[in-house]
């Protein structure tokens, strides 16, 4: 019995051992299963099969002659949740509501007779696999499509079903004529859409952004300027065309891919590309709006339009890879107030432009924007009829410059008689290397504020006045310059303010005309010296004085004198100052003259008066009046050092309170003739 309950307890032990041992056995078999799994790069459950996909229709080899649908069969062990669509690589669209395993997408897009293209599809699941199909290759028949030419004299409208629309010569488009979305029109090499040539006619062509009508080349080997492009012309009629949703491309043969003369045109969400001449070209009111659009590879300017037609643009449109990213304005006249706002790319300015009529126009030129100019062309402000000019940049710099690199390319500004003086202002704004023909960066003939301004770069002056001075000049920058920065003429010199700055030109001197100052004048320290070519006279029955500030220098040319009070009362107030002659020599000016008009509040005091004596009276010429010259050092004259003329002046008093010296030895320091 004993014997019999041990054998049975080492029994229970076995069994108990060996139900331990296969329960361990299929765990550590799980364990094992799992980790297979994780080396073969999955999670129990996770779907890493892709698609399969293959187009059906149409079948490799096909001849198609137009649109078609293109349909795939995609099969998935769960789903397939879309399959995109390509033509030669490009994506065409995708279907995500497929008929049971049958997907299909409508090709309405650009099919050129003659062409071949490769379709394929690419399928995903909802797990992210993806799969393409092989390739199918078609072909499109010579023949596809519905051809038009010569004249469309009653409306019509060509259907997106119908593509492509073939014209194969030159159309003439004499009614209104109704594009679908998605439809496509190739035009033969050398053939032009006309619009509105002699009755009334528009293209109403409104695509969608999924939709896109395409305007392209017929030919199978696609180049710029295949053909000539859309004209809307005289009869256009006004506000019924548009282009929505549009792509023009492969024209310019005509010079643009489209021209607006007439009937203002709206243009919006469309692109422009590959043009031998401009994009969009649009003149008189054929222009009503061009916004939110591409233009690119165009070998002129992206966009040119007559100057009234610029506010017709907006800020959204884009520009790349064209001849110069910027608006042409071909020149031409701003005959009605008109604002250009900084549309993020410059205006080219390529021949000039007239800011006059007899409204007064006011062309406001925004912050931030640049307006560069071709070789010779100018803005021309007030010529023969008002007008006035606003460039305030305060709130982002205005540039006037060269549209190619260089010093003296173009113009410059011309500010001329009939300029309103209230309302033309330049204000922080740069004018770059003008000056071209030898005129100066600015030219006025009226008075302007120019402030905050810097006029760099002239092949010739920066700033001339002839017969006018400033509203207000401060503040302001002249370098750079092939000649002098500025010049005015003497009775105007006043008019310059303070905080400027005249170095870094050929010749740093404000160059004075002479001129009869007639009301009372301040002649300003500006760092730089006057040149005075001819004589300054003061006076005038409003008895002016002209304050000379501490620290000027006028440097005068020969035969030029500085006379006060010769026909009518003055006053001249002078306080260490320099009176010299433009050459380093005895007589090189004739002198200061202080005639018998002279007031006797007139003082020159502390001052040098240097190289004159040209006229064979001085360098200082008292003529029956009675100021006050003392603390002066009087030196280096080619006869006499003073000269007076009935005058209660004493000599020896000159002599005492001034600095007489180096005068011609065959003559007095002093004359006095009673």
């Amino acid at each position: 019995m004993v014997v019999q309950g041990y054998l049975q307890r080492k029994r229970d032990e076995g069994q108990r051992r060996s139900s331990y041992i296969g329960r361990s056995s299929s765990f550590f078999a799980l364990l094992s299963s799992l980790f297979s799994l994780f080396l073969l790069g999955g999670c129990p459950g996770e779907d890493i099969t892709p698609p399969e996909v293959v187009i059906i229709a149409p079948a490799d080899g096909d001849t198609i002659a137009g649109p078609v649908t293109v349909r795939a069969r995609a099969t998935d062990n769960k789903r397939v949740v879309s399959v995109e669509f390509l033509v030669d690589g490009v994506r065409l669209g995708a279907d995500s509501s497929p008929t049971g395993q049958m997907f299909e997408f409508a090709w309405l897009g650009l099919m050129r007779p003659g062409s071949t293209h490769t379709l394929s599809c690419s399928a995903a699941d909802a797990a992210g696999n993806r799969s393409s199909s092989p390739e199918v290759t078609v072909h499109v028949s010579s023949s596809a499509g519905k051809h038009h030419s010569g004249t469309i004299g009653m409306a019509e409208t060509w259907e997106a079903a119908s593509s492509p629309h073939v014209v194969d010569s030159d159309l003439f488009i004499e009614a209104m004529l109704t594009l679908e979305p998605g439809t496509v029109v190739l035009v033969a090499d050398g053939a032009t859409v006309a619009v509105g040539t002699r009755s009334p006619a528009g293209i109403f062509a409104r695509g969608k952004a999924d939709s896109v009508i395409t305007f392209s080349t017929l030919s199978t080997a696609p180049a710029p300027g295949a053909w000539n492009g859309i004209l809307f012309r005289a009869n256009t009629v006004p506000g019924g065309s548009l282009l929505r949703h549009c792509l023009v491309e492969y024209a310019g043969g005509g010079g643009y891919l489209v021209k607006c003369e007439a009937g203002g045109v709206a243009i919006d969400s469309s692109e422009f590309f590959s043009s031998s001449g401009s994009g969009v070209s649009a003149s008189g009111g054929g222009l009503a709006s061009l916004a939110g659009s591409v233009f690119s590879a165009c070998a002129r300017f992206p966009v040119s339009v007559s100057p009234g037609l610029v506010s017709a643009i907006t800020a959204d449109n884009k520009f790349s890879d064209n001849y110069r990213n910027a608006i042409e304005i071909p020149g031409g006249t701003v005959a009605a107030t008109d604002t250009w706002t900084n549309l993020g790319f410059p205006y080219a300015i390529t021949a000039t432009l007239t800011v006059a009529d007899s409204t007064n126009p006011l062309l406001y030129v925004a912050p931030g924007c640049s307006l560069l100019f071709a070789d010779s062309a100018r803005l021309r402000v007030g010529l023969g009829k008002p007008g006035a000019l606003r460039a305030d940049g305060t709130y982002g710099r205005v540039v006037f410059g060269p549209l190619v690199a260089g010093s003296g390319q173009w113009r410059g500004l011309e500010f001329w008689e009939q300029t309103d003086p209230v309302r033309t202002i330049l204000n922080f704004c740069s004018i770059e290397a003008a000056g071209a023909s030898n005129a100066a960066a600015i030219t006025c003939y009226a008075e302007v504020l120019i402030a905050n301004t810097k006029v760099s770069g002239s092949a010739g002056t920066g700033i001339y006045c002839q017969n006018t001075g400033f509203a207000r000049f401060e503040n302001d920058t002249i370098t750079g310059c092939g000649g002098f920065p500025l010049r005015i003429a003497a009775q105007y010199v006043g008019t310059i303010g303070n905080g400027n700055s005249f170095t870094g030109n050929a010749d740093d001197a404000i160059e004075v005309a002479g001129g009869n100052v007639a009301s009372n004048a301040q002649y300003r320290q500006q760092g730089v010296p006057y040149l005075i070519r001819e004589t300054i006279e003061v006076g005038s029955a409003l008895e002016p004085t002209l304050l000379i500030e501490n620290g000027v220098e006028l440097r005068f040319a020969s035969g030029a004198a500085l006379a006060v009070g010769r026909t009518a009362r003055a006053s001249l107030q002078a306080d260490s100052v320099t009176l010299t002659g433009a050459a380093a020599q005895p007589g090189a000016w004739d002198g200061l003259e202080l005639h018998r008009y002279t007031t006797s509040t007139s003082r020159v005091e502390r001052s040098r008066l240097l190289y004159g004596g040209g006229a064979n009276r001085g360098i200082v010429f008292v003529d029956s009046c009675v100021p006050v010259l003392t603390g002066n050092e009087i030196a280096f004259s080619s006869n006499y050092c003073v000269f007076m003329r009935n005058t209660e002046l004493d000599p020896d008093t000159i002599r005492s309170q001034n600095w007489l010296h180096n005068w011609d030895p065959g003559f007095d320091d002093v004359y006095y003739a009673p």
